[in-house]
């Protein structure tokens, strides 16, 4: 009987979860298996983490939690839980195979790269379920007895999570550094990034621009000191300073990883110099900001891709970009929403 060959998706969050569901419905599976190898038997809604991190008020961590019980069609897939230690391909048009932290082998004949971002402070999620608990409480017990609360980084991460401190305790203290002209970054125009600072301003959030934080220790006076020589009252010092990629097993040649370790592909959604191997989310190497809503174009290239390649044509779907977009809540107070197609929202 000759074994089917594998099409492997590696992770299971925004990107990865749409490639195996679309996968899923047109693979036949008496022809290919399909398998999702991903560290969370559930997908994790980082948003709803912001809050959680902060309170249990609402009871989030069940939502937040989504289990892959409905993931395929039809049931037309397997899932692998695990973490990638390595990746060993030869270049071209050549099978390969995933070797697991666990030491399982995985063969593959399609791959698809899709494992997300690497968080840091209250978003640093553990893998285990059971631990995620103990890392919601901890964090909770800081922000409850912390006053003096700085975040080091000033993107949407950091904008809303001021914004649920300051509804958890409006007397709370709390400081933003950021590193440039305004909050959040050049993807987003001048106004827009004014408005979600004035938005925090108004709740007496203390916004710094165009400095940073180097040392994170906090001294036995109770400070922080900024690159520019301010001194900042804290107790608790969180860093904020954005995702990255999760590539570190991705033993492909040099080049395949761009200097910021992302990975890069062609308008096909190919790994450069690998046409088996496929890449979207957050890892890859292109001109736009990281978001969930951007994927399941991700997905549609990739899985019309990968059919022609199985099908033993050119894969001709190209991933022409996509606009940017981004609602930035602060707390329940309101919504800052940017979108090229609308005008700019203020529900605050």
């Amino acid at each position: 009987m000759v074994e089917r060959p594998n099409v492997v998706v590696v992770g299971g969050g925004g990107a990865g979860a749409q490639v195996a569901r679309a996968l899923s419905a047109v693979l036949n599976p008496e022809e290919y298996n399909l398998l999702l190898v991903t560290v969370r038997p559930y997908y994790t809604h980082l948003p709803a983490w912001i809050r959680m991190s902060v309170t249990d008020e609402g009871g989030l961590e069940d939502r937040a939690h989504i289990t892959y019980n409905y993931l395929f069609h039809n049931g037309n897939g397997q899932f692998i839980i695990g973490k990638v230690a390595s990746i060993h391909s030869e270049e071209g048009d050549k099978d390969g195979y995933l070797v697991l932290e666990n030491g399982d082998r995985v063969d593959y004949s399609v791959l698809v790269l899709t494992p997300g971002s690497i968080w840091e402070g209250p978003l640093d999620i553990p893998d285990v379920k059971k631990e995620t608990v103990e890392h919601l409480r901890a964090w909770r017990k800081k922000f409850t007895e912390s006053d003096d609360i700085v975040l080091v980084g000033g993107g949407a991460t950091a904008a809303e999570l001021a914004g649920e401190i300051k509804d958890l305790s409006p007397t709370k203290r709390v400081t933003i550094v950021h590193n440039q002209d305004l909050l959040l970054n050049d993807a987003y125009p001048k106004y827009f990034r004014e408005d979600v600072a004035r938005g925090l301003e108004k709740r007496e959030v203390e916004v710094i621009l165009n400095d940073s934080i180097v040392d994170m220790d906090i001294s036995d006076a109770g400070i922080v000191k900024t690159v520019n020589g301010r001194r900042l009252i804290a107790d608790l010092v969180i860093l904020c300073r954005g995702p990255k990629p999760n590539t570190s097993f991705v033993t492909l040649v040099p080049g395949t990883l761009s200097e910021t370790n992302h990975i890069r592909v062609s308008a096909t959604m190919q790994v450069f110099n690998y046409p088996r191997i496929f890449a979207g989310g957050d890892v890859i190497e292109w001109d736009e900001q990281k978001q969930v809503t951007k994927y399941k174009a991700h997905a549609s290239v990739i899985v019309e891709n990968i059919i022609s390649l199985l099908k033993k044509r050119q894969p001709a779907a190209l991933y022409p970009g996509s606009y940017e977009l981004i609602s930035i809540s602060n707390g329940k107070v309101g919504v800052d929403t940017f979108s090229p197609a609308c005008v700019q929202t203020d529900l605050g």
